[in-house]
């Protein structure tokens, strides 16, 4: 009792996606009409089918069915597939039977591609960068050439890696570097349309297009702000050297002129001869008359030669007496050392000097006296920092340079630096961007000797 069963071909070739069929002849050796199933064992049983699925045959009697096999695009679904056939018999089930046979899958590589991003800018003779995606929904594995170009030869396609192994169900990328072959300065941009063509082994090529967008070397906006940054340079300097600079230097010019007269009042004031004061003194003691001095002797001329004709020296002449008033008290008698160094001594001079960066300090000469009485204090450029005037090495002055442009200082005690010492700016920079501070000072005053 049971079944005999026998498959033709038992081996069958098919592509991924297609259809391969086989027969199976189904013989019944019982003794009785008896029903038997058809199905298919392995990994081919979830593709594969029976047609019919079920034959009934009297005893000795033989039936036909088919094998259809439909085998799918699946990674690594390629090569000798082992399958069976099993046939049930419905009266005797221990004497069904399977049938084997074998499906030879061949390797399929399905292969595409994709460009990212598809449109790249670049500027001059920069390069924009790409990538290519290779995806492989084949079977097996794809062995895949790449290659770059554009129709119009006006752009530099670049491809690394040339070659890829891409395997089954996955994907693969490779790097693109696209540059225009010539450089323009100005202008609107260019675009060049360029391709990258796979080529997988035994299949038609695959191509992804791209766009490259080159822009001229000097962006739009670099002439007109060239233009702004100039129009504001020479505004500058106009308002510089036509309303900042006059203004300085007038209130300089006015502060040194002061100083100068109060230093030559000063002068004469103590330079007044012993005459002078003796007659203004007689003056008060007789109204609206000058007193007349006694006439002393004529004092002898000095011989042409150092001796006189005696052979001895020669007289030294007297000086002609002055009517002087008696001397205050304290006060240095006439003819005295102390008043001849006095009256000797020459006047104090004006000076004026600008300090800043380039020339930050002042010295006193030797046995000489800086009396310092104007100080005007200019940040035309708005910087930040401290200021510091000092005097050898004495704070004498500290301010915020935010906290002005113009700044006037006079002093009704002098600043006096003597001999040997200095009178020095200094500035502790606290610009933004290291930008550099360029504040300045106008130092007015006298001089004496």
């Amino acid at each position: 009792m049971g079944a005999e069963a026998t498959l033709r071909p038992g081996r069958l070739a098919v592509a991924p996606s297609d259809e391969a069929a086989a027969e199976i002849v189904v013989k019944n050796t019982g003794l009785v009409v008896d029903s038997f199933a058809l199905s298919v064992l392995g990994p081919a049983a979830a593709w594969a089918c029976c047609e019919p699925d079920a034959l009934s045959l009297f005893p000795g009697q033989e039936g036909t069915a088919r094998v259809i096999m439909h085998p799918p695009v699946l990674p690594g679904l390629h090569g000798p597939v082992p399958f069976g056939v099993r046939v049930a018999s419905g009266e005797d089930p221990p004497g069904s039977v399977v049938e084997e046979g074998v499906l030879d899958v061949a390797p399929l590589a399905l292969v595409s591609t994709d460009m990212s991003p598809r449109t790249g800018r670049s500027r001059g003779m920069g390069a924009s960068r790409h990538r290519v995606a290779v995806d492989n929904r084949g079977n097996a594995p794809a062995f895949v050439s790449l290659a770059g170009g554009d129709d119009a030869d006006t752009a530099h396609v670049q491809v690394k890696p040339t070659e890829l192994e891409v395997p089954p169900g996955s994907a693969a990328f490779a790097d693109i570097r696209v540059r225009g072959r010539r450089r323009f300065w100005r202008g609107t941009p260019v675009t060049h349309r360029f391709h990258v063509t796979a080529y997988p082994p035994d299949e038609s090529p695959v191509t992804s297009e791209g766009t490259l967008v080159q822009e001229a070397a000097l962006p739009r906006w670099l002439p007109r702000a060239i233009a702004f940054t100039v129009a504001g340079a020479v505004a500058a300097a106009a308002l510089w050297f036509g309303l900042l600079r006059p203004t300085v230097r007038d209130a300089a010019t006015s502060a040194g002129t002061a100083a100068a007269q109060r230093a030559v009042n000063a002068a004469l004031s103590t330079s007044a001869t012993p005459a002078q004061a003796g007659t203004a003194s007689a003056g008060g003691a007789k109204q609206g008359s000058a007193p007349t001095p006694k006439p002393g002797p004529k004092p002898t001329p000095p011989p042409k030669s150092g001796k006189s004709k005696a052979g001895s020296a020669a007289p030294t002449p007297s000086p002609t007496p002055i009517a002087t008033p008696p001397a205050a008290s304290g006060a240095a008698k006439p003819g005295s050392a102390a008043s001849t160094a006095k009256a000797s001594r020459p006047a104090a001079a004006p000076f004026a000097q600008m300090l800043d960066s380039g020339n930050p300090a002042i010295t006193a000469a030797a046995r000489h006296t800086l009396a310092i009485t104007d100080l005007v204090l200019m940040n035309p450029a708005g910087d930040q920092g401290v200021l510091t005037l000092t005097r050898s090495g004495q704070v004498l002055f500290s301010m915020q340079l935010a906290d002005f442009r113009e700044y006037d200082l006079h002093f009704i005690t002098a600043i006096t630096v003597t001999a040997g010492k200095d009178f020095r700016l200094s500035v502790n920079c606290q610009n933004p961007g290291g930008k550099a501070c360029t504040p300045d000072v106008m130092i007015s005053g006298t001089n004496a000797g």
